[in-house]
């Protein structure tokens, strides 16, 4: 991950495991109808697995020097060779380190305000492929406790979209993580595959924000901790 601080220009480098899609005909996305915002986490492989099942959904993962980068886009990649889809890395983690800078702490996401963040990055690249769809996982435990991802917001950012011709489309949004957990089962996700760890640690470390609520989540659905690789 890249760890400079100075506001240096933003240029996307491509990941040497990850074609990029701007310079090379061949990787750009022929036959996808959406591009489906991926970090790796529950919803978001849910959703793929959801969508991979009636049209061809292209992951896009973006590296905005968030601290579980790396184990994040590992399993970005492992979930869509399940599905048999490439998945495409944007590196965004020169802006994520500035903005984070001007912090007197540093956080693990650096950037206030991800999602409205995220949305306008994946926006821009849908328009330069062409592709009117975007589609993101939000869950009704989301908009708890994050403001971006309330009703309010959703709707002003939709109807924004909507003046450029892209469509937001957000499936889960109605429905808790425990409730896209069975949802997922149903579609038979591999739940060893994703990551939802803050602390970017090869296991999930079970005790961050983001482990608790994977945890409980499970546990509302039914499923066995021990299952799910915690390292406890």
């Amino acid at each position: 991950m890249n760890t400079h601080t100075e506001t240096a220009a933003i240029i996307r480098q491509p990941d040497p495991m990850s074609p990029d899609p701007m310079s090379l005909d061949v990787a750009r996305p022929k036959t996808a109808n959406c591009l489906l915002l991926m970090s790796g986490g529950v919803e978001s492989s849910t959703l793929l697995f959801q969508l991979a099942q009636t049209e061809c959904p292209q992951p896009v993962f973006l590296d905005y020097a968030q601290r579980a980068a790396q184990q994040e886009w590992e399993a970005v990649q492992r979930l869509s060779e399940n599905q048999q889809v490439q998945a495409q890395r944007y590196d965004l983690s020169a802006f994520g380190n500035a903005v984070g800078a001007l912090r007197a702490e540093r956080y693990h996401v650096p950037l206030p305000h991800r999602n409205f963040f995220a949305i306008a990055a994946i926006a821009t690249i849908a328009s330069n492929l062409n592709i009117q769809r975007i589609v993101i996982g939000l869950s009704a435990d989301d908009a708890q406790v994050d403001t971006c991802s309330r009703p309010a917001f959703q709707n002003a950012i939709t109807n924004t979209l909507g003046t450029l011709n892209l469509q937001l489309e957000t499936p889960l949004i109605q429905l808790s993580k425990a409730a896209i957990i069975l949802e997922g089962n149903r579609l038979h996700v591999p739940w060893k595959k994703t990551y939802s760890c803050l602390l970017g640690r090869e296991k999930h470390c079970g005790f961050c924000p983001q482990c608790k609520k994977r945890r409980e989540a499970f546990a509302q659905a039914g499923a066995n901790d021990q299952d799910l690789g915690y390292n406890l």
